[in-house]
């Protein structure tokens, strides 16, 4: 275990950057086999974050600290895959390959389906209703206790958040649109 406070400091400094000592050698900026290599290289960061954070949960004998290392773990591991999957992606893009790995891919329906698409922007209310709500109950919980429960309820509120920008994707695709 690393002594330093931020042993992964290019994950705290910036995403954006290519990796550290990485100098002017290398794909051009932007380009497929950048983007390739900055995500790998950012992928195998947070795979030793994740150690860290282990570390944290187990070492600290705190349950309390245990239990929320233990969410930001999850949230990590999912990140961590996503980042795999990403790279296996543009690998793919970039070798002419579809591997089982890689983000799944179809074309945008041209007809689109009205039907769902309404669905998922009924859904879309719904997590900005629970959005309110989750906030509501934080401000009220964090005169209690020491803050987790407050902690807990925004954090499920940023959540759903997250879910109603996601359904805002599915609400477009369905609807036979693209992000340009």
């Amino acid at each position: 275990m690393s002594s330093t406070p931020y042993p992964n400091r290019y994950l705290v400094e910036s995403f954006d950057r290519p990796p550290p000592g990485a100098g002017d050698q290398g794909p051009a900026v932007g380009s497929a086999d950048w983007l390739l290599n900055v995500i790998a290289y950012h992928a195998r960061a947070e795979a030793a974050a994740l150690a860290e954070y282990e570390h944290l949960a187990t070492a600290s004998g705190d349950p309390v600290v245990a239990f929320v290392m233990r969410m930001i773990l999850d949230d990590e591991e999912r990140h961590h895959h996503l980042l795999n999957r990403m790279a296996a992606s543009l690998r793919d893009a970039l070798d002419g390959t579809q591997s089982p790995q890689a983000l799944p891919t179809t074309p945008v329906s041209s007809e689109g389906s009205p039907e769902l698409a309404a669905l998922a922007r009924k859904l879309i209310d719904e997590e900005h209703g629970h959005v309110k709500q989750m906030r509501s109950l934080a401000r009220s919980e964090n005169r209690i206790g020491e803050g987790l429960d407050a902690l807990l309820l925004e954090m499920m509120a940023r959540d759903s958040e997250k879910h109603a920008w996601l359904l805002q994707f599915v609400a477009q695709r369905l609807e036979g649109h693209t992000r340009h």
